[in-house]
């Protein structure tokens, strides 16, 4: 309970942050069920925010503070950000194992 409000109140990160868009007609896929499989992959990990977005008209300013982002850039791709930073646009079924590989190439992984 108390490293929650830590968290919450972002003195202490204990734990993987999720920032998601509320979603929209410009949503290029199922955000509910991307959300939940980066969730899955990601929540043994600590200290990171990682964002999921529907598209890239505001999902690169909504996420701006974002460690890590999964933005749908057209449909059937998603791009991966390293923070504001656009690294590479890969086939939506590709996407949540691209992150997981983003997230090695800099070292932040830990095997759960």
């Amino acid at each position: 309970m108390c490293y929650g409000i830590l968290q919450a109140l972002g003195l202490r990160r204990t734990m993987v942050e999720y920032v998601a868009c509320p979603s929209c007609g410009r949503t290029l896929f199922n955000l509910e069920e991307v959300l939940q499989k980066v969730r899955q992959a990601t929540q043994h990990l600590t200290g990171l925010n990682i964002a999921v977005m529907g598209c890239i008209v505001n999902g690169p300013g909504e996420m701006a503070d974002a460690d890590y982002g999964y933005v749908g850039k057209q449909a059937g791709y998603i791009s991966l950000y390293r923070g504001r930073e656009e690294i590479k646009k890969v086939p939506e079924a590709e996407g949540v194992v691209e992150l997981i590989n983003l997230i090695k190439s800099d070292e932040k992984w830990i095997d759960p």
